[in-house]
């Protein structure tokens, strides 16, 4: 089934406008993985997703602890077709100098079985220890070597958006995406000059929807 594509960012990658969020893929803590699905349930959805079209899959180094990555490698051994991954960074307090970006990244790489991803994305704007000048940088670094093709944020504000994109603009990067919640019932990002902001930068908006849990 052939679907439309977009672009990330200026001259990002072009992938599918639907993204797969893999958030419960191995999560245990909020999503019961094990009890309430298994690996199986997983591996057919990624299938039903590539049969609809769908080859832009996102995760993160945090989910499931790892296994959200390591489950996207799996899966991906067992197809012909092309898939776009893209993953993210945590700012961990621990994390405070620019080699910390590389090393998670090659982490993230080994688990996913790949020597590139498409996008990677910072999870979130609270740099602790690491300022956003060397953050940037050091991702900016990455592009330069070929890991990632694409930098992105996520939950990033209109100011913090515009910082990440000025650094990395002085790099000859471009900020490709800032992921945040946004649906028809959370539009704070249109009231917030987010929205607005990432159309005069041209960054793409990467929207995910707010899960509500009832413990």
């Amino acid at each position: 089934m052939n679907v439309e594509s977009i672009t990330l960012g200026q001259g990002g990658p072009t992938v599918t406008p639907l993204c797969i969020g893999t958030w419960a893929w191995g999560d245990k803590l909020f999503w019961n993985y094990g009890s309430d699905y298994n690996s199986q349930e997983l591996q057919a959805a990624f299938t039903a997703a590539l049969e609809a079209g769908i080859t832009f899959f996102d995760t993160a180094e945090v989910y499931g602890l790892g296994l959200s990555e390591q489950f996207l490698a799996q899966f991906m051994q067992k197809t012909d077709k092309q898939v776009q991954i893209a993953t993210k960074y945590g700012p961990f307090p621990w994390r405070f100098a620019s080699n910390s970006v590389a090393d998670a990244l090659t982490d993230s790489l080994k688990r996913l079985q790949v020597d590139r991803v498409s996008l990677y994305q910072v999870h979130w704007p609270f740099l602790f220890f690491m300022s956003q000048e060397t953050l940037m940088n050091a991702l900016a670094d990455e592009v330069k070597r070929g890991r990632i093709e694409a930098v992105g944020v996520s939950n990033y504000s209109a100011e913090q958006m515009q910082e990440a994109h000025q650094i990395l603009a002085a790099r000859g990067v471009p900020l490709a995406v800032n992921q945040v919640r946004y649906s028809l019932l959370t539009r704070q990002i249109e009231t917030a000059g987010i929205l607005n902001t990432a159309r005069e930068l041209g960054v793409t908006i990467l929207a995910y929807i707010g899960i509500i849990f009832d413990f």
